[in-house]
């Protein structure tokens, strides 16, 4: 029987740096249509993984650094999830990756997308940390430097605590201060807002991310010194 430590130790030894397991009873609370039974009917355990992203990029002149990084992370704990997912196959049960992208849900007048199913929910429900006021997952050690990953299964594994309170001061307000398109309002995120100004296609047709300000101005992006 595949055990949540064995998956945490199969996880660092892949390269991620965080690995957090959740129950499905911990997504009552989820909207219709994107709980994890809507994607594998017969989940149990819910695995959230990251890897840490370097922050260099985001001092660089140009957003073509950034834009790398980005990807090459996705890349990196989408193919970390993948063979976790092998691995509990090989044990005998069944297990789902879940991508960030691509999804289902969009709705284009408000540009708002929705994965199927809500990563950095997953990842504050699995312990890796709190959802910040940013509106991204913040983990301790690595801040909001992080890119995550999932996967669902049948199998039961022993789920981890939530992290209690949070890492965001009441009285720091810098990302919503510092959002060029005043897009961060209550621990929220106007999709439409940010993306017509982080998101471009530039002449050769490439998709370059050029807005990173909320990220790099908190005080935390690299975690609680």
């Amino acid at each position: 029987m595949i055990t949540s430590t064995e998956i945490k130790q199969l996880a660092s030894g892949l390269g991620a740096d965080l690995c957090g397991i959740t129950s499905v009873n911990s997504f009552n609370d989820s909207p219709k249509g994107f709980h994890p039974t809507d994607v594998y009917k017969n989940t149990k355990s819910i695995i959230s993984i990251a890897c840490r992203i370097p922050e260099g990029s985001f001092f660089a002149d140009t957003q073509i650094p950034y834009t790398a990084v980005e990807d090459l992370a996705l890349a990196r704990v989408s193919q970390i999830a993948l063979s976790i997912a092998l691995h509990i196959e090989k044990q005998g049960s069944k297990a789902v990756l879940i991508p960030s992208e691509p999804y289902d849900y969009w709705d284009a007048e408000n540009k708002v997308g929705k994965g199927i199913l809500s990563l950095k929910h997953v990842g504050y429900k699995a312990g890796l940390g709190y959802i910040g006021r940013n509106s991204l997952l913040c983990n301790e050690t690595y801040g909001n430097l992080i890119k995550l990953g999932c996967v669902i299964t049948d199998a039961v594994l022993v789920p981890d605590n939530i992290v209690a309170g949070d890492m965001c001061p009441d009285s720091c307000n810098l990302c919503v201060l510092s959002c060029p398109v005043g897009a961060i309002d209550n621990f929220k995120v106007s999709q439409k807002k940010c993306r017509e100004n982080s998101e471009i296609i530039n002449k050769r047709g490439a998709e370059i991310y050029t807005c990173n300000i909320c990220r790099k101005v908190c005080p935390n992006r690299n975690g609680i010194k």
